[in-house]
């Protein structure tokens, strides 16, 4: 099989597009959970998750999570020691 690409929907964020993507076609046909959930990116760098099922259709959109980095850690090893208080 070949490459599909998405139709655009708008971002949760900012409304802006996420347009563009391109999934390989057996990468959702050959999905073993529906919908598959592929990440992506609005037209104004919003990270977000689109479900799409098997007619690559672009079931939700969802705003993906931040990442933790280095600046975060305090807030890690805070919650860890919580977590150890149980």
């Amino acid at each position: 099989m070949g490459k599909k690409t998405l139709n655009s929907v708008p971002c949760p964020d900012c409304k802006g597009q996420v347009e563009g993507i391109v999934v390989e076609e057996d990468s959702i046909t050959n999905a073993k959970r529906i919908p598959v959930l592929v990440p992506a990116k609005c037209n104004n760098g919003h990270n977000v998750i689109l479900f799409v099922d098997k007619q690559f259709t672009v079931r939700d959109v969802e705003t993906a999570g931040a990442v933790v980095g280095e600046d975060d850690a305090g807030s890690v090893d805070k919650a860890q020691k919580w977590m150890d208080s149980f």
